[in-house]
């Protein structure tokens, strides 16, 4: 997280160079976030975010569960310098203060991690159901091993899928389909065919919701099923 202290100095170099219009992250730790919180307001005010015409400043970042237990045995290193029974308060603060500097997180949950107990995924989604409030995208994966854990676990694949995955999957595009529309909404204002983008986008999603009731009222979060 230390990195991140320079980021400031990096952002306003950037910024003043001729040329550059525009200024932009790939990628952001949460728990450096909550140690480094006053340097995500300088980022903020010297790229004046939260004008109206601004465009949406934001990054990838890794959530991957809320389970204490998973991120303890497979990922010691995400958390610090905070433990991992803090993981999720972290989490949780993190996108309080991103959000209240004008970041938008694009956050990434992992189904299927190794030694995963349904506890786990129940926890996993008390976490998500927390950050509804936050102007963000949560985005669900399947576990793909790579580096330490290539000879420790399977790809996760869709016959794997149990309701409770499926639960957490859907609760994730439930996040996403009610901030997509506030977020398209600065894209939509420099388009001439808004109305028609608008409309395309506006019943895409509908019919996306649909089909999550569907799954929860029919068929109990069993996407396999369905």
């Amino acid at each position: 997280w230390k990195t991140l202290i320079y980021l400031d100095a990096d952002v306003r170099t950037v910024k003043n160079y001729p040329g550059v219009n525009w200024v932009g992250l790939s990628h952001f730790v949460l728990s450096s976030v909550v140690c480094a919180k006053d340097v995500v307001e300088e980022v903020s005010n010297i790229l004046e975010l939260g004008e109206d015409d601004a465009s949406l400043f934001g990054g990838q970042t890794g959530i991957e569960t809320g389970s204490p237990r998973l991120i303890k045995e497979h990922m010691l290193g995400k958390c610090k310098p905070f433990s991992p029974e803090d993981w999720p308060e972290v989490v949780v603060n993190s996108f309080e203060i991103l959000s209240e500097n004008h970041w938008v997180p694009c956050a990434t949950i992992v189904l299927g991690l190794p030694d995963e107990e349904e506890e786990d995924i129940n926890l996993t989604i008390e976490l998500v159901e927390d950050l509804k409030k936050f102007e963000s995208l949560i985005v669900p994966l399947f576990l793909v091993p790579t580096g330490g854990l290539m000879d420790k676990a399977d790809p996760f694949t869709l016959q794997m899928l149990t309701p409770r995955h499926s639960e957490l999957f859907l609760k994730c595009w439930e996040h996403n389909f009610h901030w997509i529309p506030i977020l398209m909404e600065p894209f939509m204002k420099r388009r001439r065919a808004r109305l028609g983008l608008e409309i395309l986008l506006s019943r895409g999603i509908r019919y996306c919701e649909r089909l999550i009731r569907e799954c929860q009222n029919h068929y109990d979060y069993d996407m396999r099923r369905m």
